[in-house]
């Protein structure tokens, strides 16, 4: 399947802005300038539309790499939506099959693809899951081959155990716009997970930070045997809600977890320091705890599923709430507590069609 460039399908309105050249940006390049001041327009754009008179240096046409002086007025003619809209889904709630592996289409239009990532599935090739990973099965299905320009690529990941909602942009222009509203924080992220115990209040949050996780970074900076005097410590915030609680045959209880800040493994870090640790969490858990899940619940992975993200599309800028239903397997061993709670505001939708 083909890779799209479509513009949305919404109503655009054709604007120009002003640029007034400082002191500071004197010297610049009309391409610098532009690029700066309009992060969004591919570069090629850029050059596109000087050479079209849609960038013009003092009502004058220019060139992209015409230096700028003081006082000069660049302007820069802009398509923009006259309204935030969200293009028609091309397919939703559908499985696919590809070459690399099966997933689900939560949604997909011309500019954005959710998936849901099955358990056990690595988002990205890592040792010991080379060829098996869901940027590959994701490819294989848009039809994208090495060979090609534009690679698209996961905006979130997830771990391996974990299942759920990820976000892939289809276009340079969609990739750019997720990956900043991500660092800002202005994509809403909510999971589902079963944790020991009763946290108390039953609605609340967690704010710990957190150790820099290492990465492959930290090997190549620090080298075997080096140790670091302090721990690098990262603000994480964590809030959660309560949606059922489970005395027998564990305590344990089934929330909804709200990721604020994207910390590596935050959710199972803030959760075990809080005295909460996730079903079957291998490596922050409990493990005489994740032993009775497995013999009263026959749980076979960490409890922990991606149900949820909230976020502006990155081409219209509509809004969208897309939700993805807890998997069979977890839905299965919550049968052992009694199933999941009826007149749960928000809960139906964590029921599979």
């Amino acid at each position: 399947m083909a890779l799209a460039e479509a513009e949305p399908e919404a109503e655009l309105e054709r604007v120009v802005r002003h640029l007034r050249i400082g002191t500071a940006w004197a010297g610049k390049t009309v391409y610098d300038a532009v690029r700066t001041a309009f992060p969004d327009l591919d570069p090629r754009e850029v050059f596109r539309k000087a050479r079209s008179g849609e960038i013009r240096r003092n009502a004058r046409r220019c060139r992209a790499l015409d230096r700028l002086n003081a006082g000069d007025t660049v302007s820069v003619e802009l398509v923009r939506p006259t309204r935030p809209s969200v293009p028609p889904a091309d397919r939703e709630h559908v499985q696919v099959d590809t070459p690399a592996g099966p997933f689900r289409v939560v949604r997909e239009d011309p500019h954005l693809l959710v998936v849901s990532k099955p358990p056990g599935c690595a988002s990205h090739p890592a040792l010991g899951h080379a060829g098996d990973t869901l940027i590959e099965r994701v490819r294989a299905y848009l039809g994208v081959t090495p060979a090609d320009p534009f690679q698209p690529a996961l905006a979130n990941r997830l771990d391996l155990e974990t299942s759920g909602i990820v976000l892939v942009a289809k276009t340079r222009p969609a990739q750019r716009r997720l990956g900043r509203n991500l660092q800002r924080g202005r994509i809403g992220k909510a999971y589902l997970t079963l944790v020991a115990g009763w946290p108390e209040p039953a609605e609340g949050e967690i704010r710990i930070p957190l150790p820099r996780h290492p990465d492959s970074r930290d090997r190549g900076r620090h080298p075997p045997g080096h140790a670091r005097t302090r721990p690098v410590l990262q603000e994480a915030l964590t809030r959660y809600r309560t949606l059922a609680r489970y005395p027998q045959p564990l305590q344990v209880v089934l929330l909804e977890v709200d990721l604020v800040t994207g910390r590596t493994h935050q959710i199972r870090r803030h959760l075990a320091l809080a005295g909460h640790p996730l079903a079957l969490d291998r490596r922050y858990g409990d493990p005489e705890f994740n032993e009775h899940l497995r013999a009263v619940a026959g749980l076979g992975r960490m409890f922990l599923h991606a149900y949820r993200v909230r976020l502006r599309h990155p081409a219209g800028g509509g809004p969208l709430d897309l939700t993805d239903p807890l998997p069979e397997d977890l839905v299965a061993s919550l049968a052992a507590f009694g199933g999941l709670p009826s007149g749960v505001d928000g809960l139906a939708a964590l029921r599979a069609t």
